[in-house]
């Protein structure tokens, strides 16, 4: 073994400089400079340590087959950017890579390997001595190392050459060090922009949008020219839902039924190369079809567009199918959503839409939630969340019947009940208490169904009312046509003897006493008649302006003499009623002459008359009371006195027949007015309370005229004393 001391001096230089070469080449690869500052001074040191002239480097492209200058040290002419294709270029620098072999330039002379390529870089780059090695890493042969001494005039000898290999061999070390630094650079990065895309995916709320948002950034990162998303229809048909970067007429030209198939049936990424037709240029393009699996169904294809000279270079197919999953999750996951939503809003139109209310409580008996006809019925209460659910109703059946399903003695409760609190006191309520169970949850919820029954219940006491007015009715008119006779005949006598004992005073004035009592009798009779008759109504238009003109200042004069002040306020131009004038004037008398009695002493009674829209007095629709539907405007009559008023005892059975206060009436007039009122399919309401006097008061619908509808803002009011 020879020793370094043996060896000359100018070996043991050069010994060194390449020793303290590689010790800084051997530095470099561990810094983590740019690449190309890192290949620069290899080159340099190369240069420097080694004593050459010109150093250049190519490096194939990753997966492609193109052989690409990077870097070069020392040449006027740079080969940065030279590209050659391994098996369509025919050069020095694609045969080291393709062979492996070491190639030696020793004189610019032709040499019998050289192509034309070789002779037109020979002519710019003049290499008269010069060296090419491959780049050889654990993946294979990478690239060609170039080292040139033309200036020089010095040969490049066998030592020369196992020195440089030893230079290719560290080249290649930090070349494979940069590409897995960039490599991890790069999975950092797109693990790094996926889950930003993860979560910009979570952000759209319908489905148009999140599918732009996919093609989109597929696109960006598949490094795409184009995008499209194809999703699978009812019929297992696909059909396009988004594009991003290309045309959609150049999308159904692109879409290769073979390639669409493979990847249905085998649920994995396929790679095509197809040609675009002749009026979008007939050049050949790639396309990536990627699968959007769902559980073990192709639920959709993502396609990407390449141009073929870039091919796949540099896209990671892994980071494409990661994403194809988090997208097709994304779509499963707004699919879900907008089915739960379209539940929960059936759900709540049918919540809203009952006319039931509907309450859930806890097993501390405390409101849970509502829907919109509970809060309406228990208005007054405010919020009912969290509020014990016995403050709302307040019955003994309803708290056995509470404790009956909490105890899980029944499953399901069915009771009426009377509300007693103040907010609903009088209520009619049939409750329905059930227990809910949750699978998801031990806790357990109880339903309660109220259905307010309180209108019901006086409808069901109406048509029961009519049926017994219908009976009374039928036995009245029997009673009076049987006493009506017998009552002519006995007047026929009694004015006979009238004549015969006309001398004799005392008898004709018992005569007079017991006609009048007939004449009270055949009134009642009358009265009987008049309650039992139900024959047609004789309908017209009827203007009240000119009906109360007419009747109420007789009326007013009637009240003077009983020291009583009538008045009478109505706006102007009234629209006319539909009615028969005879039955409305006595629904006025009637109504006016009751006001009067019930006034002893001076006294006060007003009559007012006023337009009403349906909105006005839409409770009574709301509570079922009238149709909504039947008018749109009312007229309302009001009688107010300031008489002795009535209990609520007295109010509730006003409308019976032959129900009166006073020992002179037949308690047929009240009767007969609500019967009247039933006909012109209007109401009758009445508001009094003991001695502060009574309101009552009549709605009757507009006819059907030009004027109906007129604004409340166009009618004058007029005031008659």
């Amino acid at each position: 073994m020879t020793k370094l001391s043996q060896l000359p001096e100018s070996s043991i230089y050069q010994t060194k400089e390449v020793l303290a070469s590689l010790y800084q080449i051997s530095r470099l690869s561990s810094v983590s400079d740019g690449r190309e500052d890192l290949i620069r001074t290899v080159l340099e040191t190369i240069i420097n340590g080694l004593q050459y002239d010109r150093v250049a480097l190519y490096l194939l492209k990753m997966g492609t087959s193109i052989l690409e200058g990077v870097i070069n040290v020392g040449c006027q002419v740079s080969v940065k950017g030279v590209k050659y294709d391994l098996y369509a270029d025919d050069c020095v620098e694609t045969r080291v890579v393709k062979t492996g072999e070491i190639i030696t330039i020793k004189s610019g002379c032709d040499h019998d390997f050289y192509t034309q390529i070789d002779r037109k870089r020979n002519e710019v780059l003049k290499r008269t001595s010069c060296v090419l090695l491959p780049i050889i890493t654990k993946q294979g042969i990478i690239g060609t190392l170039l080292v040139d001494r033309s200036h020089r005039q010095g040969a490049i000898n066998r030592d020369d050459i196992e020195i440089l290999e030893i230079f290719c061999n560290q080249i290649g070390i930090v070349v494979e060090n940069l590409q897995l630094l960039e490599s991890n650079r790069q999975k950092i990065n797109e693990l790094t922009m996926l889950q930003k895309i993860s979560r910009s995916m979570s952000e759209p709320r319908d489905l148009d949008s999140l599918y732009q948002l996919i093609v989109k950034e597929a696109n960006r990162l598949g490094k795409s020219h184009g995008c499209w998303l194809s999703l699978n229809t009812d019929s297992n048909e696909l059909i396009t839902v988004a594009v991003d970067g290309c045309q959609k007429s150049e999308v159904d030209e692109l879409d290769d039924e073979s390639q669409t198939e493979e990847v249905r049936n085998s649920s994995r990424t396929a790679y095509r190369l197809l040609s675009m037709p002749a009026e979008f240029g007939g050049h050949q393009v790639g396309v990536l079809a990627v699968p959007l699996v769902s559980g073990s169904t192709v639920r959709g294809i993502l396609k990407l567009l390449y141009q073929v000279n870039t091919g796949l270079a540099g896209i990671n197919i892994d980071v494409i199918d990661v994403f194809a999953s988090q997208a097709s999750k994304a779509i499963e996951n707004i699919t879900f959503y907008q089915h739960l939503q379209e539940e929960r809003d059936f759900r709540e139109s049918i919540l809203r839409s009952t006319p039931n209310g509907i309450i859930t409580i806890d097993t501390d008996l405390r409101i849970t939630s509502s829907n919109q006809q509970a809060r309406r019925m228990f208005s007054t209460l405010g919020d009912l969340l969290r509020r014990p659910v016995c403050d709302v109703i307040d019955s003994f059946s309803f708290r056995q019947g509470l404790i009956e399903v909490v105890e899980r003695q029944r499953s399901m409760v069915q009771l009426e009940v009377i509300s007693g609190k103040s907010v609903s006191r009088g209520q009619n309520l049939f409750v329905s208490i059930t227990s809910l169970h949750h699978d998801w949850s031990r806790q357990r919820e109880i339903l309660i169904m109220i259905q307010d029954q309180t209108e019901k219940k006086k409808m069901d006491q109406e048509v029961e009312r009519m049926k017994r007015l219908a009976s009374i009715g039928q036995l009245a008119a029997g009673i009076a046509h049987e006493i009506r006779n017998p009552l002519t005949g006995m007047n026929i006598s009694l004015d006979i003897i009238k004549e015969e004992v006309a001398e004799s005073q005392h008898t004709v004035a018992l005569i007079d006493g017991v006609v009048q009592e007939l004449d009270r009798l055949e009134i009642i009779v009358s009265s009987l008649l008049e309650f039992s008759r139900t024959g047609v109504v004789e309908m017209g238009t009827i203007y009240l302006e000119t009906l109360l003109q007419q009747w109420f200042p007789l009326f007013r004069e009637q009240c003077k003499r009983s020291q009583v002040l009538a008045s009478l306020e109505m706006e102007y131009d009234l629209p006319p009623v539909r009615g028969d004038v005879e039955k409305l004037r006595q629904v006025m008398i009637n109504l006016s002459l009751n006001a009067l009695e019930a006034i002893s002493g001076p006294g006060t009674i007003t009559m007012k008359v006023e337009l009403k829209s349906s909105n006005q007095i839409s409770s009574r629709f709301q509570s079922g009371e009238l149709s909504a539907g039947s008018w749109e405007s009312w007229v309302e009559i009001a009688v107010i006195d300031s008489g002795v008023g009535m209990s609520e005892e007295i109010k509730e059975r006003i409308f019976d027949p032959f129900y009166t206060t006073r020992n002179q009436g037949t308690g047929l007039g009240l009767s007969i007015v609500h019967n009247i009122i039933k006909e012109h399919d209007g109401w009758i309401d009445v508001e009094s309370e003991p001695g502060k006097g009574s309101r009552f008061a009549v709605f009757i619908p507009v006819a059907e005229t030009e004027n109906q509808g007129r604004s409340q803002d166009d009618v004058k009011s007029n005031t008659y004393y």
